[in-house]
């Protein structure tokens, strides 16, 4: 039976894109602009550019620019017929140059084993596939942090990448390679200052995305209800209810992710419930109870196996204790899981590691302790929107998964 409620539910997906920008729309235009007219340069397509937010901010917008600036350009390019392809990889789950290389690879069509090659190969066919078809591509490597406090790749092998024209000169001396980076920590400039500094004194454009106003968040509400909810459905006034919640100048911390899944909930409420419309018992019910319970299940999935202990260490201690913990009672709980689960702990450079990593990613929340507090530590959380008993079973279904995939 067809839904009464919903028009289009792909339209609340986290991975939906929608054909046009209605906020953010000026940044994009100025990376489109700017590429655009890399394109029309005799020595061609060369340029690095930056979108970063802050610290622990989801849902600003950043994916969502660096998707739409390629799509744009590919439909630029077609029209004025200029070979040319638009790369995403997250690199969150692709750690290390190969990994990396292999998906730049495929998505070229390009046919070479990059398992039995060597970087500096793979990056040759690339740039010599590219010259032969005289196309341009666009390579956004998003989570672009993750990279740079990776200890799986090199700093050569950064650079090799992002330079690549200087390792590997085209046979025509026109490059044809761009890169968009998207970082989701503001202090990603100073990661690249100390790992790759002839490439951060290189970037050509940088751009930083606030959290979403109210206002903002109520045009991108709109959108969507238009797009995937029936007429007459859904009032203005519960827009701005769910706007207001979560727009940062009025508190919350600004992201359209949460936002649209609030819609999405209330409508599936209203939906279940029977009525003919959303009411604002539901809006109500969608942010206590639904639009705080956020688990971002792809991010956890890309973890490596000790970042995912970590949390499942930090999970146990919160259900145990309450909502925050030592980073010295954490590291005990995490040497008891490791063992657990076959792991042997790591030390306690790399175990701080991976929590710098999970703070940057906004998957825990981190402060210095109290002054009553003896010793230098820190203390540690889950964001209030990750409900720590659902993050636990999701954290366990992982690892079993791991486990199954290893014996």
């Amino acid at each position: 039976m067809p839904s009464r409620v919903f028009r289009d539910r792909i339209v609340f997906d986290e991975s939906y894109k929608p054909r046009k920008l209605l906020v953010r729309d000026m940044e994009a235009s100025l990376l489109i602009s700017r590429y655009k007219a890399r394109l029309e340069e005799i020595s061609g397509f060369t340029d690095v550019s930056l979108i970063y937010g802050s610290i622990g901010r989801v849902g600003i917008g950043k994916t969502t620019v660096a998707w739409y600036v390629g799509k744009n350009l590919e439909d630029i390019t077609r029209r004025i017929g200029v070979n040319f392809k638009s790369i995403y990889i997250n690199t969150f789950g692709a750690p290390t140059l190969h990994q990396i290389l292999s998906i730049i690879a495929d998505q070229l069509n390009l046919n070479i084993s990059v398992r039995g090659s060597s970087a500096i190969e793979v990056l040759k066919a690339i740039v010599d596939h590219l010259y032969i078809r005289d196309t341009f591509t666009l390579i956004t490597l998003d989570e672009f942090q993750s990279l740079l406090l990776s200890p799986k790749i090199s700093d050569d092998d950064l650079y090799t990448l992002l330079r690549v024209y200087e390792e590997i000169p085209s046979k025509d001396g026109i490059s044809r390679v761009s890169f968009l980076l998207v970082a989701s920590d503001h202090r990603v400039m100073s990661y690249m200052r100390e790992r790759i500094p002839q490439i951060e004194s290189q970037i050509g454009f940088r751009i930083h995305l606030k959290a979403y106003t109210s206002s903002e968040l109520k045009t991108i509400l709109l959108q969507r209800a238009e797009e995937g909810l029936e007429p007459g459905v859904w009032d203005d006034y519960y827009l701005d209810m769910i706007a207001d919640y979560f727009g940062e100048d009025k508190g919350g911390d600004g992201s359209a992710r949460k936002a649209i899944l609030a819609l999405r909930m209330a409508a599936e409420i209203a939906e279940a419930k029977g009525a003919m419309r959303i009411e604002e018992s539901h809006v109500r019910r969608a942010l206590s109870e639904y639009a705080l319970a956020y688990i971002p299940l792809d991010e956890l999935r890309s973890l490596s196996t000790h970042e995912i202990l970590i949390l499942l260490a930090l999970t146990n201690e919160i259900i145990e204790k309450g909502e925050w913990t030592t980073t010295g009672d954490l590291k005990i709980k995490y040497e008891e899981l490791s063992q657990h689960y076959g792991e042997a702990p790591r030390g306690h450079t790399q175990f701080h590691t991976y929590i710098k990593n999970l703070s940057t990613l906004g998957l825990i929340d981190l402060k210095p302790s109290s002054k009553g507090m003896r010793g230098r530590t820190s203390i540690i959380r889950l964001p209030p929107e990750m409900p720590a008993d659902r993050v636990k079973e999701v954290l366990e279904s992982i690892l079993l998964d791991r486990l199954k995939q290893r014996s």
